[in-house]
Order: structure tokens, then C-alpha cells, then sequence
């Protein structure tokens, strides 16, 4: 694989906007993105730190700032960073937003032709939800489109939100890394009880969950969770045991496809004289099952029975759900002041489920260093950045808790090349850099965003005529007979119906003739909107209703002749019948 300098940055903490950063790194270096930005609550968060910083903290802190060249607000602006108060006993950010403090006209203008989607949600915002969000949103899509940039194509990207701006930051995700590419909208509960009493009648209900958007950057990634059972669940489950002392449950419901599934004609087939009787065919292939049989998970019992076995060997757990209400928050010596501070156990979690063992994690709002933490335990590599130098503080003591890991950082002792600690020898060094010590890019331009002309959508059509007019167009012409299966009916709409071929909640681009069939209520009902007209055909014959394979294919050439047919009469007679109404406009049922 390519060399890219995310390789040489493993647990590098940058004092710096983000921005900066991301546009630093190489294309596609990262693996993981985990980020807990502010929500747009338009208002300043302050946390009492716990504890307040030593004399010595606010001293490493200080000569830290200095070698940046930051000595008050003023300069810490102009470096493009917070600056944290000098009492050494808050932590805060700015979560106030607005356009000509955050967004740049040029980036805006130039936003319509990179990512039009984007581009058209920042406008929107304005008019649904103002200004403010409209900023936040800018804010964040300027982030976005490099975290897109940065991750391998198997990577994967955690937003942190709550209500406040979440069904914006959904479709800019949409609009970043597109829809298809949404895996999941996660729950977490955050509180174990909803506001507290007030006197006052309540206007809504508590809120004690926040969502995480859950990105891949394309199809190739996968997670990896999975909930295991405990002993007395794994029993319950795997409740019959085998000739050779291994636990399984029997799952032979899930041999055969049911009825209701529909026709699958390359699933029909016998096998060691087994033959599902209906059309919906075997779960498996042929092959797969040959596979599984040979594997042992298909018996075939003394009395002849076939059987489907699941065996607890083969059992990773089941699928965890996108309702995660038992990651509790921050607590006791986890604890760092900082007001919106996530628990460790949570990044743990989504660290193990969308990475592997030492892939690159990346952190750039990492102000209370939950992700950074979880990562180092998990045996990833990691980034993290903040803007505020208070953040590298609460970085480092939050690794202090973990003795265990032999964890420094630069400057904190005088040997820092060497990571020697008085008190335990050789360590793990921790390196700081700042605003004007951002990597280097080593690779290609970035990959441009796939844009494509928006095209002029598909509206629906009022029909030029009624179904009535339809149903008795189509008899008179065609007789009674249904256009799938070719059995005639009584001359009564309830025997013979007017079938949509492309159905209403597929593609229902119209109600004309041309998209209008005959169907028995068997054929309509089987045909639902699962099946095309071939597919309806094949299960009429299948079924009985369609004596032989002949007179089956007789049936889809006539279904086809018919449907020309229609698509002539609407073109000679629409002109007419819209002359006819004297409107623009068809007339409706």
C-alpha cells in the first residue's frame, strides 16, 4: 500500500481549526471518523474543570501558547484558536454561529458547483430554521467534504448530534457522502430519566437522547457488531445437542422460501429427493446447499426428515440494534469538567465495530478525549485535534487515569524524544503540535466530488381518461380474458381489474392505458407490486393456471402485443382529448 503521512502522525494531538488540518492529510489515509461537534444551540459552553489546573498545568499550558506566539485573545484569533481563561478552572466552546464570522462568500459560491446538494441545504436552512443553523451547516459541510476526501474507501464517519440541527446535518451527510451510503441513525441515551418537575404545564417531553449519523464512504465497509449471549441465553438458544456434544437449535423453518415470497424458478429444483412443492423455491442454491450438508448443517434424519441445524461454533451474536441505552454517561474519575463531555465506553464501542487493530482514528473535535483514549485501549492508531489549548490538558490527563498504558507527552518531562519517565522508564510519547505545525500533503489532488447535472424530475401524469373508460376500451378489444394468465372472466370489474403494470409505489408515472393491464384477482394479487409481468405470468403457471410451458410463453407475447397496442391508442387519442377539454391540462378520474 502507498505510504501517506497519516502514517507517521499516530498519536499526534494538533492545537489547531480542523479545517486546516483535514486539508493536510492525505487522500484516503484515515480508516475511522468519530466526531462530537458542537450542535448549533447557538450558545457558550462553560464547564468547571475537575480539578481545577495546577500551577504547573497553567504553566505547561502557558509555555505552550507562547511557542506558538499566542499571549492573549488577539493573537490566539489570529492563530485561529481559542483561548482558554487563565484561572485554569473552566472549560468552554462557542457554539454560536453566523455568517459573517464563519463563511466565506467565495467558499459558498464555490460550494453550487462541488456539492450542489450542500449547496441548496445551506439556502434552505436559511429560510426554514435562519441564518444561525444556515452558518452551523456551512461550518460543518466544509469539514465534511474532507473527511470524504481522507477516508479509505472502506472507512466509515460517526456524527454526533442531538435535536437541535440533526434533520439538517442528516441530509448534508446525504448530500457529502450520499444516500445510499447512510447505514444507520444511532440512539443513544444519555440520561436514565427525563427532565426534572417544574410547576409550570410542560410543552414537550424531556429530551435524554442524543443520535449519531452512522456514514460509510462507500460499499466496501462493514462493522462488526455483534451482541454475545451469556451462558444461560446461550443454552436457551442452542437448546439440542448432537452425537457429538456440540449445542445447536433446530432452524428448519428457514429450509424452504414461503409461498408468500413469491416465484423463484432458479431456486426450484430436487435435491436428494427433496423438492419444495411450492414455486418460491429453496432458500439456498444447489450448491450452497451441497456446501452446507457436507458442513453438517443439513441432516437428514433416521425417519427421512430433512432438517436445518444452527451450532453455537458458528454463532457471532446477534446484530446490535441502533438503540444503544447501555452506554451510561460520564462518570466518577472520568469525569473532566468539560460540559458536554462523551463516555469513553461509547467511542469503544463504534472504535471496535468500524476498525481493525492498529487503523488510523480520527478525532478532530477532541476537546474531552473520549475517542483518543478508546482508541490507544483498542489498540488503534490515532489523531485528534481541538482549537482550544486547554483541550491538550484535559488530553493529557485523561491518559494519566490509564497508568497502565505508560502514557507521556511532550514537554511534560525533559526527555521528550525519548518518552523516559522517571517513575516507570521507557513510554508512550503523546506529541503536541500547534497551528503552524500541520503536516504535509504527500499524495494526489483531492478526489472531486462526482457531480452530476440535477435532471428535471419525472412528474406524475393525470390521465387523458377515466379507468372506466380504460377498462372498456381494453374488453372491447380484448375480451374478458386476464392479460397474465389468459383465463376469461365474467364480464364485472371485481372479476376482472385494471392493473397498474409499473405499480403506484414503484414507479406510478401514470394512470393511462398505456401503463394499464387486465388482470384476474389471482394475477393481480400475486403480481402486488413484486412482480414484473413475466414474473406474474410464470407464477400463474407455476400455480395451475397456465397448463404447460407453450401456452406460457404464448401468454408473455401476447401480454406484449397488447401493451403496443395501448401505447398506440393513448398517443392518437391524447391529442384529441385534450382539445376536447380545452385545457393545458388532462382531465383527472
Amino acid at each position: 500500500m502507498e505510504a501517506v503521512n497519516t502514517d507517521n502522525l499516530n498519536r499526534t494531538i494538533f492545537i489547531s481549526d480542523n479545517l486546516p488540518l483535514l486539508k493536510s492529510l492525505d487522500t484516503e489515509s484515515v480508516d475511522l471518523v468519530v466526531i462530537d461537534p458542537p450542535f448549533g444551540k447557538r450558545q457558550t459552553f462553560t464547564g468547571q474543570l475537575k480539578p481545577p489546573l495546577t500551577d504547573d498545568e497553567k504553566c505547561i499550558e502557558r509555555k505552550l501558547m507562547e511557542s506558538w506566539g499566542v499571549v492573549d485573545a488577539d493573537t490566539a484569533y489570529d492563530a485561529g484558536l481559542e483561548y482558554p481563561d487563565q484561572t485554569g478552572t473552566t472549560a468552554k466552546f462557542n457554539d454560536i454561529w453566523d455568517f459573517n464570522i464563519r463563511v466565506y462568500k467565495d467558499w459558498l459560491d464555490d460550494l453550487e458547483g462541488v456539492c450542489p446538494a450542500a449547496w441548496w441545504l445551506i439556502q434552505s436552512t436559511r429560510y426554514s430554521h435562519g441564518n444561525g443553523t444556515a452558518a452551523y451547516i456551512a461550518f460543518m459541510v466544509a469539514r465534511m467534504l474532507e473527511i470524504r476526501r481522507i477516508l479509505k474507501d472502506t472507512g466509515s464517519v460517526y456524527l454526533h448530534c442531538d435535536h437541535e440541527a440533526n434533520a439538517y446535518l442528516r441530509q448534508m451527510m446525504d448530500g457529502v457522502f450520499g444516500a445510499k451510503n447512510f447505514r444507520n441513525e444511532i440512539t443513544w441515551v444519555r440520561h436514565t430519566s427525563s427532565q426534572r418537575g417544574s410547576q409550570h404545564q410542560p410543552k414537550r417531553y424531556g429530551n435524554i437522547v442524543d443520535t449519531l449519523l452512522f456514514y460509510s464512504k462507500t460499499e466496501q465497509a462493514s462493522i462488526s457488531a455483534f451482541v454475545p449471549l451469556s451462558e444461560s441465553e446461550s443454552k436457551e438458544k442452542f437448546n439440542l445437542v448432537d452425537e457429538k456434544g456440540d449445542r445447536y437449535y433446530d432452524d428448519s423453518a428457514h429450509i424452504w422460501r414461503t409461498p408468500n415470497m413469491g416465484a423463484r424458478p432458479n431456486l426450484c429444483y430436487t435435491w436428494r429427493g427433496f423438492t419444495n412443492p411450492h414455486p418460491s423455491g429453496w432458500r439456498l442454491s444447489k450448491e450452497r446447499m451441497e456446501e452446507e450438508y457436507q458442513k453438517g448443517n443439513f441432516v437428514i434424519t433416521p425417519d427421512g426428515r430433512l432438517q436445518r441445524r444452527k451450532y453455537k461454533r458458528d454463532w457471532r451474536g446477534a446484530t446490535r440494534s441502533n438503540l444503544w441505552d447501555d452506554i451510561i454517561p460520564a462518570s466518577g474519575s472520568e469525569r473532566t469538567g468539560y460540559p458536554t463531555q462523551k463516555p469513553q465506553a461509547l467511542a469503544a464501542r463504534i472504535i471496535g465495530a468500524s476498525s481493525q487493530r492498529g487503523g488510523v482514528v480520527l478525532d478532530c473535535f477532541a476537546g474531552c478525549a473520549y475517542v483518543p483514549v478508546a482508541a490507544e485501549m483498542l489498540d488503534r492508531r490515532w489523531i485528534a485535534c481541538d482549537m482550544s489549548p486547554r483541550a491538550w490538558t484535559v488530553v493529557r490527563r485523561q491518559f494519566h487515569k490509564h497508568p497502565d498504558l505508560r502514557i507521556v507527552t511532550e514537554g511534560e518531562y525533559p526527555d521528550r524524544d525519548t518518552g523516559v519517565q522517571p517513575d516507570l522508564g521507557p513510554a508512550i510519547v503523546i506529541r503536541i503540535r500547534g497551528p503552524h505545525e500541520l503536516p504535509s500533503r504527500t499524495n494526489a489532488d483531492p478526489i472531486p466530488m462526482r457531480v452530476g447535472v440535477l435532471p428535471e424530475p419525472k412528474y406524475r401524469q393525470k390521465p387523458v381518461e377515466s379507468s372506466e373508460d380504460i377498462w372498456d376500451a381494453f374488453v372491447e378489444q380484448w375480451g374478458t380474458g386476464c392479460w397474465y394468465c389468459g383465463q376469461v372472466k365474467e364480464m364485472d370489474r371485481r372479476e376482472l381489474q385494471l392493473d397498474h403494470i409499473e405499480p403506484n409505489n414503484r414507479d406510478g408515472t401514470n394512470d393511462d392505458c398505456w401503463n394499464r393491464a387486465l388482470a384476474c384477482v389471482a394475477c393481480n394479487s400475486d403480481k402486488s407490486d413484486k412482480l414484473t409481468p413475466e414474473e406474474t405470468i410464470s407464477k400463474a403457471f407455476y400455480d395451475g393456471r397456465i397448463y404447460t410451458p407453450a401456452l406460457r410463453d404464448e401468454q408473455i407475447d401476447s401480454f406484449n402485443r397488447r401493451c403496443i397496442w395501448a401505447k398506440e391508442r393513448w398517443e392518437r387519442i391524447k391529442p384529441h382529448r385534450l382539445i376536447e377539454n380545452n385545457d393545458p391540462y388532462p382531465i383527472t378520474r
